[in-house]
């Protein structure tokens, strides 16, 4: 029986490094991206006592360009996602290159896996969205100074570019659009996890209900990343029956449709007994028999000021950006006290 083959992420695991930087040495680019001369030669060392055997395309490529960036989503179902995907194609085309898109299923596990293949694949860059639990591994891909992109999701402490939405801003509307309408019990359902991108949503619509003189009315209830219904009806209950909510907000595409099944098989209806406010655009929003407000992302821009932005990172090593671009509010029936 033939002995397993040695990846990239064994030797990482015995030097102590990321894969991605080991990646980086074995195809040549240590200098290129400043990587230790000692770290470099440990990393060279290891594979050669591991007998390593790397993978032929990338060893072709370590000169050249291949022209090829990677895009890692969490959930390429997610029709949000999807849409990225896309733009991101196509933007990508005009520019000539091809895009490598990955699925992570918010599992930290199958990032790093994917992040080493797509490097052993020879990708000048990442756009990546990261998962929880994944903030080691975007340090090091920082560390290594990789070409990479964060889209939809960021991390304040490290330096990378970014594109995504003001998610502030995102539930600082909805906030204010249901107290215009006079609604003051307001309720939040959240993932429970401390991606900044759903913690900064989570502070909008705290601060705008604090400033409203509401702070005694806020209601936030996180859920299960991976299996939120069961939590989302849980939530859902306790805060129609005993908190009286008036309205709630759902703070992604995914908890919103779970939301609307579960309000349905409880029979509440929208917006008489609560108005509901979701995020992201979706079929089922508009033909919902009470059509849903939502916090609409500009998609078109996000995807595509995140090629720009790695394409320009790939040819000028110092290139940053860093954008959180604006939120509209598209009303519907849902959230409307008189509709």
């Amino acid at each position: 029986m033939m002995d397993k083959k040695v990846s990239i992420k064994d030797i990482a695991k015995i030097v102590g490094v990321s894969p991605a930087l080991v990646s980086m040495v074995l195809n040549g680019k240590a200098e290129q991206y400043r990587i230790g001369e000692e770290v470099a030669k440990r990393v060279v060392e290891t594979a050669k006592s591991m007998h390593y055997a790397p993978n032929l395309i990338a060893k072709n490529l370590r000169s050249g360009k291949t022209q090829l960036v990677g895009l890692i989503v969490t959930d390429i179902s997610n029709p949000f996602y999807s849409a990225i995907a896309r733009i991101v194609e196509d933007r990508a085309s005009e520019l000539n290159y091809t895009v490598l898109i990955s699925s992570t299923d918010e599992n930290l596990k199958n990032t790093e896996r994917l992040v080493d293949v797509l490097h052993n694949k020879g990708v000048e860059g990442l756009i990546l969205v990261p998962c929880d639990g994944s903030k080691e591994l975007i340090q090091g891909l920082y560390e290594s100074d990789f070409p990479t992109v964060l889209l939809d999701r960021y991390f304040p402490d490290i330096d990378l570019s970014s594109s995504c939405l003001d998610n502030y801003k995102a539930t600082e509307l909805a906030t204010e659009h249901l107290l215009g309408q006079g609604y003051k019990n307001i309720a939040l359902i959240a993932y429970n996890t401390e991606m900044q991108h759903i913690l900064d949503r989570i502070s909008g619509y705290e601060e705008t209900m604090k400033n409203a003189g509401l702070g005694a009315y806020t209601h936030v209830r996180k859920v299960d990343i991976l299996n939120p219904k069961p939590d989302i009806w849980k939530a859902l209950e306790e805060l129609i029956n005993k908190e009286h909510a008036d309205a709630v907000i759902f703070l992604t595409n995914m908890l919103a449709i779970n939301g609307l099944y579960c309000l349905n098989e409880m029979n509440v209806k929208i917006p008489e007994d609560i108005a509901v406010i979701g995020f992201n655009g979706n079929d089922a929003f508009n033909l919902f028999y009470s059509p849903i407000t939502y916090v609409k992302q500009p998609i078109e821009q996000i995807a595509k000021e995140a090629i720009d932005t790695l394409i320009k990172r790939i040819k000028k090593s110092n290139y940053k950006s860093k954008l959180f671009l604006g939120p509209e509010l598209v009303i519907q029936k849902s959230s409307l006290r008189d509709a």
